[in-house]
């Protein structure tokens, strides 16, 4: 079971490594769906918990197409974020056509080293998903892709997430979007990732703009092992 929470401090981080998560998504401009951390947070996080951090490196919330500037920028991101030690970072690109961008996807797997490697909930804004994250398999470099299953309703999500299970045998499928200690049970014994990935159900009110609270994060450590 690996339990992922997302942290936009460092305080956030303290508290998920005591509640028990396994791993830390680092991000900034969570209301904006994540964009990448500050050189000096990612610093100050990697060396302020023992439990891994994967880093957002996403430039701007316009879209998940990126211009040249756009991946010139990412690769220094990626390559600062791996020499700050962090243990992974966090993608994902799509082409004008609404397919994901394998020709800027490798320019930038180029500089992941050994870094593990996320590829982010773009692949639910493309156009055809599982077909998307079969091929997202085949790189050797990507551990985890991390999708809701697309955005219909929760049973063709659910469908779909199934799917994606089937098809990825090297990569595991994190669950996010929606999870909550409320339904994470039934969406384990309906699909059974045993990856599980939470954002605002672990912060106070559930608000975007508030910390982490560790009763909650406790909470859904305990719901899940």
């Amino acid at each position: 079971m690996l339990i992922e929470f997302i942290a936009i401090t460092v305080e956030d981080a303290k508290l998920i490594e005591k509640s028990g998560a396994d791993r830390i998504e680092l991000v900034s401009g969570l209301s904006e769906g994540g964009i990448t951390p500050s050189y000096g947070l990612i610093e100050k996080v990697v060396n302020s918990v023992s439990i891994p951090v994967n880093v957002m490196v996403r430039p701007h919330a316009q879209s998940f197409c990126y211009s040249e500037d756009d991946i010139a920028i990412m690769k220094n991101d990626i390559r600062i974020i791996r020499n700050l030690g962090a243990n992974g970072v966090v993608l994902g690109m799509l082409d004008q056509k609404g397919n994901v961008d394998f020709g800027q996807l490798e320019e930038l797997l180029a500089e992941t080293g050994s870094m593990e490697v996320t590829f982010h909930r773009a692949i639910d804004s493309s156009n055809h998903i599982v077909q998307a994250a079969e091929k997202l398999d085949q790189y050797k470099e990507i551990t985890t892709i991390l999708t809701s299953g697309g955005h219909g309703d929760w049973q063709t999500r659910l469908d779909t997430l199934r799917k994606l299970k089937e098809v990825c045998k090297e990569t595991d499928i994190l669950i996010g979007s929606g999870l909550s200690k409320d339904n994470v049970r039934d969406v384990h014994t309906q699909v059974g990732t045993n990856c599980y990935h939470f954002g605002t159900a672990i912060r106070e009110d559930q608000s975007i703009l508030k910390s982490v609270s560790l009763e909650k994060a406790i909470e859904i450590v305990h719901t899940l092992k």
